[in-house]
């Protein structure tokens, strides 16, 4: 009677055993699928873009610091411009696909002021625009010999065109020169140089992609021909021939 309890005691004890180690193993469960979360990543250029050209909610301010290398041609100058040309631009959305856009570049001795309307386009990822600006160059040098003031107006009437993926995009362009005057002051004294003439154009392409967050970094190559450049006033060219000038650009959308 006694073994018969033991064992009856022995059998609880087990089934019981066996009911709580069934919570704790998992062989025999249905396999869990677990619901991942998407990576998703709602960014697209097309809303922060600088470059592009697109018409932008009216009423907001846009801006972007870039620096430039110029090749400046043996026959103008002996020795090489080493110095970035630094260059700030703004734009401000208007109602219609219109924007007001402005830049100074300036390497000191050397400056160029542009400003001007354009207009915009685009058809799903594809971007068009068209702008005149007009351009004011102005300079001074009192070393090395000179004691010179330079300044001049021009006319820059453009095209662009654009193509946007989700996170890159690719601008082309294409300006045209008309300098209306250029004079120079020499000790006190007013030299006008030329009356209105074409000094050339330029095709550029560049890249522009996203840096982090919103912040966006463009890199590009600009071809001038032309027969002077600001940059160079002080080498002023004296002949009416047209230069390739290119120019590496880099810049970060502010």
């Amino acid at each position: 009677m006694k073994i018969l309890l033991n064992l009856k005691v022995l059998e609880i004890i087990f089934i019981i055993g066996l009911t709580i180690s069934d919570k704790y193993t998992y062989g025999q469960q249905t396999e869990v699928n677990y619901k991942m979360a998407p990576d998703y990543d709602s960014f697209d250029i097309k809303s922060v873009s600088y470059l592009l050209p697109q018409a932008h909610p009216q009423w907001h301010y846009y801006h972007s610091l870039s620096f430039s290398y110029l090749d400046i041609p043996a026959a103008w100058a002996l020795q090489k411009i080493n110095a970035p040309l630094i260059t700030y631009n703004a734009k401000f959305s208007l109602p219609y696909g219109f924007n007001l856009q402005a830049s100074l570049a300036t390497v000191y001795v050397s400056n160029r002021l542009n400003f001007g309307p354009s207009w915009n386009y685009s058809i799903h990822n594809y971007h068009f625009g068209i702008g005149y600006q007009i351009a004011y160059d102005f300079g001074e040098l009192n070393q090395y010999g000179y004691k010179t003031k330079f300044s001049g107006w021009e006319q820059q009437p453009f095209i662009t065109a654009g193509y946007s993926f989700k996170k890159i995009a690719i601008i082309l362009r294409g300006d045209l020169y008309q300098t209306n005057s250029i004079n120079f002051n020499e000790g006190g004294h007013s030299v006008p140089m030329w009356d209105s003439f074409t000094n050339g154009y330029s095709i550029s392409a560049g890249i522009e992609q996203r840096l982090y967050r919103n912040k966006l970094i463009s890199v590009g190559i600009k071809l001038n021909n032309i027969r002077y450049h600001f940059l160079a006033w002080p080498a002023f060219p004296v002949n009416q021939n047209n230069y390739w000038v290119p120019e590496f650009q880099l810049g970060i959308k502010l």
